[in-house]
């Protein structure tokens, strides 16, 4: 599958909406690496870590009211995809930077 301007959109979209999102965009953008899905794959990835490691810290911790933090999450997700939807590459507000060093290497 050739990454075309708009598939690189969708994928690039398509990453941050879970896990097997991301995966569909890593093989999707396997062959020929397109780098707006590549930078927001590196993005996503860390915005999923993120959300396991906060459903991990609830649940071993056993406080519900932690949830609240799910709310960051989902903001880093839409700004994410409000990014990839318009087609730039810019980091995530506090970890974005973060993500990139940290991924690089990765996707």
């Amino acid at each position: 599958m050739q990454t075309t301007p708009n598939n690189s959109k969708a994928l690039a979209i398509i990453t941050y909406i879970t896990l097997i999102g991301w995966i569909i965009a890593f093989v999707g953008n396997n062959k020929q690496k397109n780098s707006l899905v590549t930078y927001h794959q590196r993005q996503a990835l860390g915005v999923q870590l993120i959300y396991f490691s906060i459903a991990v810290l609830i649940t071993l911790t056993g406080i519900p009211s932690l949830q609240v933090l799910f709310l960051g999450v989902f903001i880093l997700m839409i700004i994410g995809i409000s990014n990839a939807s318009n087609q730039i590459n810019k980091p995530l507000p506090l970890v974005g930077t973060y993500f990139e060093k940290w991924f690089e290497s990765i996707v």
